[in-house]
């Protein structure tokens, strides 16, 4: 998968500090060919996977961590489903990502957290043997939860056993700051200009609070609905916190509503 380079993700500090010290490191991997550490990150899926792996590439190829001109493809991300099936057929989309080379040299993201419930079956064989091919030429990013199962836990001991040099990180989950400008980011990635920048982040923040939103998944999609509550009468959109008012009010409809139909049973019960 070919990426837009991206600024560096809002939060995953931990994450974001181990890709900078190994970028700081540069010139051991280029000078004396050896590759940087595979990477083994508690992270829920819809938290930032896929931009941990863009901000990752992007400085691995700017430092020169890794070569990126032997495949076209900068990294591959793979979910697996824990079947047989499945998991061979990812495989062979890393195997066909080796273009000019016999492997795949570059990024690859593995969501392990399915193919741990089949632990001691023939998929997690053929999975751990998969992966120590990979890891001879690719760098891979392993993701489990943020709070991992036991079986997780084994089968990241069984990866330890079979590829070298795994560094584990955990992560920090989001807090409100986190996810506010998470929001504004994807709003102003938007084209749309926020006007009374902390007015709207205050208002912005109590709505953050009180809809509980907590992952970057659910941040992109507040962000898109916010949205379609800015001014486009001129000739660039903008959005303030009378936007956001319009947005909660708009929202709580359907409450409003429902509560009105509930009230309405009850007296009619009566």
């Amino acid at each position: 998968m070919k990426y837009c380079k991206i600024t560096k993700p809002i939060g995953l500090e931990d994450v974001c500090n181990e890709i900078e010290r190994i970028c700081s490191e540069a010139h051991v991997y280029k000078q004396c060919g050896l590759r940087p550490p595979h990477l083994a990150i508690q992270l829920d899926s819809g938290s930032g996977r896929t931009t941990i792996l863009e901000y990752m590439t992007d400085c691995f190829s700017e430092t020169g961590v890794l070569d990126f001109n032997c495949s076209l493809d900068d990294y591959i991300e793979l979910t697996f489903d824990g079947t047989l099936q499945q998991m061979k057929q990812s495989f062979n989309t890393i195997d066909s990502a080796a273009v000019y080379t016999n492997g795949f040299c570059n990024i690859v993201g593995m969501d392990i957290s399915a193919i741990s419930q089949h632990i001691g079956e023939v998929q997690c064989t053929e999975f751990l043997k998969n992966c120590k091919t990979v890891s001879e030429t690719a760098c891979i990013v392993f993701f489990i939860h943020s709070s991992p199962t036991r079986n997780e836990e084994k089968l990241l001991g069984k990866l330890c056993e079979s590829v070298e040099n795994i560094k584990r990180l955990g992560t920090i989950p989001y807090n409100e700051d986190n996810i506010c400008d998470l929001i504004i980011k994807n709003i102003k990635e938007h084209g749309v200009t926020i006007s009374h920048s902390e007015t709207f982040r205050t208002a912005l923040l109590k709505i953050v609070n009180a809809f509980n939103i907590t992952s970057v998944k659910s941040a992109i999609s507040t962000a898109e609905m916010v949205i379609h509550y800015a001014d486009f009468s001129g000739f660039s959109p903008f959005i303030d916190e009378k936007g956001l008012k319009a947005f909660i009010e708009q929202y709580n409809k359907p409450f409003e509503r429902s509560d009105k139909n509930e009230q309405k049973r009850k007296m009619e019960y009566r």
